[in-house]
């Protein structure tokens, strides 16, 4: 039997066997961590974790632990919050799923579209579903079986999305859910779309279509001063713990002391209240504390947009220098970032570490690759970001504005830090520039626009004036070609006089041959007249050329003859 031998770490035979499955590699991974940990880096990680207050950390712990995910917006979502201990995270979210579908009795074919999601963080379950029948079908849930035992629900529906929810007070307890619809949903109130009691309080909750609430509401006749519902961060009542509320309260039989944090106290327990949120000598999330409201969604999303729109509108130039002031002065938040990237990078280091110990006469593809990633990632990093050379406790120096560089302002340059970079100095400098030169074009643009409007203004009066007829102008024409040129520039006022003329010699010819015209057709109109006058005269021409050339009279007719001279007819030519 030949024996090979490796650098490596020595496992027994037992290690290597079918049950143990991967837990020689969690094994492994567990001691290559404690061996490579600095105790220096745990230091300096425990030290940037106290630099945040604790109650804020444990405040914005919790609200990311009861965030939900992205559901679909036009969906409408159910919540059902399960009573007497039941414990989702205990059971399991997917036999509480079952157990609620089967209690809806909603078919396979109708839940295709439909989602379920968990919150263990306040122990309650979301049900999302496009079909107003099935949302009807989970708000009438009222209990559900899990292995025989029979569990008590409470399910509700929520405001639907993009709206937002609004507080009025001193509502009398005798008006009922119809009354305070019947006040406040109505057409005083455009924009309300529903109104609930809190529990047996005089406060009501509106919901409101859109994220602005109106600063008064009609009650009714009465004009009543809404402000902005803010949500509490949950605690519970029962267990004494945050994250949930009593109703949902999964150990119900474990208590904490919401003072001190004392484990199961007796009814004689007496202890001096700490806060966990402000510090504040009373009950943790109490009355009394002004901490244990949540942010709006309608306050975040608001400052979200009008930070983006200050990006938008500041200059490059601020925006380096507020990277730069903030490299120089990290902020808690800005610590609290940046440990998952040192986590990531210490796990790659671990990787790295467990490599080196299998292989560690060459190095492998992987590693290089792997380290080739993490140094181009944190090169790419720290290049987004422009060095600052201030030391870490300039905390108290001043910063030029991008309004007093342009002004040239330089009254504060002695105190601040980026006017003796020259690269801020060039930038001044390109500014300064470039507004001389739109200084200089604003001012060509205006001379431009005065002389337009002076040549627009003289086009409208020549417009406002008549026209000349087609036959003054032709003859205006026909005369200034047949006249000599005359020497000089005629002034405007003369040359209008001889157009006036021009004109009323055109109308009085126009009259003479309208006139002409006239009579001719009042001659045409007597010859269509009569029109048996001239026939006769016609007959009678006709009859005479044929008697001079016969050599005789006719006297055929005995009828008297007409005055030939009275009558119009066309000539006739002699033979």
């Amino acid at each position: 039997m030949m024996e090979y031998q490796v650098e490596g770490e020595n496992i027994s035979p037992e290690e290597v066997t079918q049950d143990q499955g991967w837990q020689t590699a969690g094994a492994r991974r567990v001691s290559a961590k404690s061996r490579g940990a600095d105790p220096n880096a745990a230091a300096t990680l425990s030290a940037s974790r106290g630099d945040k207050p604790s109650g804020a950390a444990l405040k914005s712990k919790i609200i990311r632990a009861s965030r939900m995910p992205v559901l679909p917006k036009e969906d409408t979502k159910i919540v059902i919050r399960p009573r007497g201990g039941l414990n989702i995270s205990k059971i399991g979210a997917a036999a509480v799923a079952d157990a609620i579908l089967a209690a809806a009795g909603i078919s396979p074919d109708e839940l295709s579209q439909d989602t379920l999601c968990p919150n263990l963080q306040q122990n309650i379950m979301v049900a999302s579903t496009p079909r107003r029948e099935n949302a009807d079908r989970y708000s009438r849930l009222k209990q559900i079986r899990i292995s025989g035992n029979i569990h008590e629900i409470c399910a509700y529906e929520t405001a639907p999305h993009s709206t937002c929810k609004g507080v009025i007070r001193g509502i009398p307890l005798q008006d009922d859910p119809a009354t305070l619809d019947g006040k406040i949903v109505n057409q005083k109130n455009p924009l309300a779309l529903a109104a609930k009691r809190i529990a047996q309080t005089e406060t009501v909750i509106i919901a409101f279509d859109g994220h602005r609430v109106p600063n008064f509401v009609r009650y009714g006749t009465l004009l009543l001063k809404c402000s902005l519902y803010r949500k509490q961060v949950d605690v519970c009542h029962a267990c004494g713990r945050l994250g949930h509320r009593a109703d949902v309260c999964p150990t119900p039989s474990d208590v904490v002391c919401r003072g001190c944090g004392l484990p199961n106290p007796d009814e004689q327990h007496q202890c001096t209240p700490i806060c966990k949120f402000c510090g504040g000598p009373h009950l943790t999330a109490g009355k009394e504390c002004a901490h244990r409201f949540k942010t709006p969604y309608v306050v975040r999303r608001r400052r979200f947009e009008r930070a983006r729109q200050q990006e938008e509108l500041a200059p490059p130039s601020i925006l380096r220098s507020s990277d730069s002031q903030a490299s120089s002065n990290p902020s808690p938040r800005g610590s609290r970032r940046s440990r998952p990237r040192n986590r990531s990078m210490s796990r790659r280091g671990s990787k790295s570490r467990s490599a080196s110990r299998s292989r560690p006469s060459s190095p492998s593809p992987a590693r290089s690759s792997s380290r080739g990633r993490s140094t181009s990632r944190t090169r790419s990093g720290l290049s987004n970001r422009p060095r600052s050379n201030t030391p870490s406790g300039g905390k108290g120096k001043s910063y030029l504005t991008w309004a007093d560089r342009a002004r040239g302002n330089q009254a504060q340059a002695s105190n601040s830090q980026d006017s003796h970079d020259p690269r801020l100095t060039n930038e001044l400098e390109e500014l300064r520039r470039a507004n001389d030169s739109l200084r200089k074009e604003n001012a060509q643009f205006k001379q431009e626009i005065s002389r337009l409007a002076t040549e627009i203004a003289e086009i409208r009066k020549m417009a406002l004036k008549p026209p000349a007829a087609p036959a003054a102008a032709s003859s205006s024409a026909m005369d200034t070609a047949e006249a000599p040129p005359k020497a000089g520039a005629v002034k405007r006022r003369a040359l209008d006089n001889s157009r006036e003329d021009e004109t009323l010699e055109l109308l009085s010819e126009l009259k003479k041959t309208i006139s002409n015209i006239q009579s001719g057709l009042s001659q045409v109109q007597e010859m269509i007249a009569h029109p048996q006058l001239g026939l006769v005269a016609l007959s009678e021409r006709i009859l005479r050329l044929e008697g001079t050339h016969q050599g005789f009279l006719p006297s055929t007719s005995t009828a008297p003859v007409p005055n030939l001279n009275s009558v119009i007819a066309p000539p006739t030519e002699v033979l």
